[in-house]
């Protein structure tokens, strides 16, 4: 949808359990013109799932701690009431455990609470153009941690065209199957370049390979 400006209009649910944030957010996004519209302010899990189905927002911004349900419970729910919204965590912690769950659960970014006013509608335009977000300081805590870890040596992994293909794809939220009818290729061949490109990149993970070939700017 665009506005009469022709800017692209994107609709939003912000889900935290603190009215105060939530409206501390809303403020943050009209600032951004017509770009983003608030189309739910939700302060429980339970909450949440049920005004994200009803209105099947483009973006999700997530409060990691939510008070009757875990954020990354949350996160993978929303999978299924709201298929097409991209979920951008937000939080006061780093919390790196759980921010791992909410992030292999589908989270498409993660945000620190306080630098909301400065990071916010970039990181909203960003992901809805299919990038991934997460802080650098919480990045630096993921890697501080062991669930993200630098691949070794300091040459950039090469890729091959159809390896580098399905990484992009992954990036922009895909999953095995929708990749596998994107590029008129059997799922057990797209499980193969999968494969290939984590481990020429030494991620465990599809959201470690993802986030290292952002820090190599490979995507």
């Amino acid at each position: 949808m665009t506005t009469a400006a022709g800017t692209r209009l994107s609709t939003v649910l912000i889900a935290d359990d603190h009215p105060l944030v939530a409206h501390g957010i809303e403020r943050v996004l009209t600032t951004a013109g017509d770009e983003f519209t608030v189309t739910a302010a939700c302060h429980s899990g339970r909450q949440t799932l049920v005004a994200a189905a009803e209105r099947q927002p483009d973006l999700i911004l997530l409060d990691v701690r939510l008070g009757d349900m875990n954020g990354a419970e949350v996160c993978r729910r929303l999978g299924a009431e709201a298929p097409r919204a991209k979920v951008i965590m937000i939080t006061a912690f780093d919390d790196t455990e759980n921010l791992r769950r909410c992030l292999e659960a589908g989270a498409a970014g993660v945000l620190l609470k306080g630098s909301l006013d400065l990071d916010l509608t970039q990181a909203l335009r960003d992901v809805r153009d299919g990038r991934m977000v997460i802080d650098a300081g919480i990045a630096r805590a993921l890697e501080a941690a062991g669930e993200i870890l630098a691949p070794d040596g300091t040459m950039v992994p090469q890729l091959r065209p159809r390896e580098l293909d399905v990484l992009r794809l992954m990036a922009a939220g895909m999953t095995t199957r929708d990749i596998a009818a994107e590029l008129a290729l059997s799922i057990n061949t797209i499980r193969t370049y999968t494969q290939a490109l984590m481990t020429k990149l030494g991620a465990h993970t599809r959201v470690q390979a993802i986030v290292f070939a952002q820090q190599l700017q490979m995507i």
